[in-house]
């Protein structure tokens, strides 16, 4: 929001030259442009269809989806970037590699989640129980292992 904010006013030109001149600037702006290409709110919306109830914590999920898009928007129009971090071939590069396996392992480990928690209370499942939590185990393992840093 403030980011926008001083965009759109007249310190907006100052802005600009900031990402131009200073280095250190725009090295964070930069680092925030990848932040943000390498996150992805559809998939926390994934986990929250099937994992959350609570409408507080349904409005925050919105909440945080809107500022994702709010400042994605700023950073595209401060860096006069189209797309975010299309000037980092590398990173896109390996976003477009990493993301069909790491966005499968995340829907399947919502479904995970969700199964163990239908069998929270409910007795003689343990079997079922230990098979869930490997594959929960495994699946947060790959999930790790693929949001390494690949920029």
């Amino acid at each position: 929001e403030a980011l926008s904010g001083v965009l759109s006013s007249d310190d907006g030109p100052a802005l600009h030259a900031m990402y131009s001149e200073w280095s250190s600037f725009k090295t964070t702006i930069d680092l925030v442009e990848m932040v943000l290409a390498k996150s992805e709110p559809e998939i926390a919306r994934i986990y929250e269809d099937q994992l959350v109830s609570d409408p507080e914590a349904l409005e925050l999920g919105k909440e945080i989806r809107r500022t994702h898009a709010n400042t994605e928007k700023a950073v595209l129009e401060l860096t006069g970037h189209k797309t975010l971090s299309e000037d980092n071939a590398r990173l896109l590069r390996g976003m477009s590699v990493r993301n069909p396996y790491v966005d499968c392992l995340n829907v399947l480990q919502a479904e995970i989640l969700l199964r163990l928690r239908r069998l929270e209370d409910v007795e003689g499942k343990e079997e079922e129980k230990k098979r869930l939590t490997d594959a929960l185990m495994i699946s947060i393992n790959g999930v790790a292992n693929g949001m390494k840093n690949t920029g």
